[in-house]
């Protein structure tokens, strides 16, 4: 039987990941109501219009949505811009990419409310007020 190094570098890489404590400390994250979050936050592009958010519905610009790592679907959030201290309230509905260092992204609509269109990124402070069910 011949070995064959690619694919020992990928489960490698796999076993790598699986047992990071990042990852570890991702998944087993605990939410509570009154938890505060603070950091950047961008907004998803208008190419992203009608497409399949992570939760299954399709995503709507002008709708007061956001993506976060691990929160659960259904999450409301207050958000706040804290440059011009301009808030909203959002939903969770969607995930940010793995590799995306951002507390949320949101939907177009909220960043236009946040007033960082123009922008593009704020720095945030993020108060859980509801978690979803999921």
């Amino acid at each position: 039987m011949s070995k064959n190094p690619c694919l020992v570098r990928v489960l490698l890489a796999i076993f790598i990941t699986v047992s990071s404590p990042l990852a570890v400390a991702d998944a087993t994250t605990t939410w509570d109501v009154e938890d505060k979050l603070s950091g950047i936050a961008s907004y998803f592009s208008d190419k992203m219009h009608g497409q399949r958010t992570a939760n299954g519905e399709r995503y709507d610009k002008t709708d007061l949505t956001a993506a976060h790592a691990n929160l659960p679907f259904g999450t409301v959030l207050k958000v706040v811009n804290l440059d011009n201290n301009h808030s909203v309230y959002l939903r969770i509905n969607s995930r940010t990419h793995q590799k995306n260092k951002r507390v949320l992204d949101v939907s177009k609509q909220a960043a236009k409310e946040l007033g960082f269109l123009r922008a593009g990124l704020a720095r945030v402070e993020v108060t859980i007020l509801q978690l979803g069910d999921a």
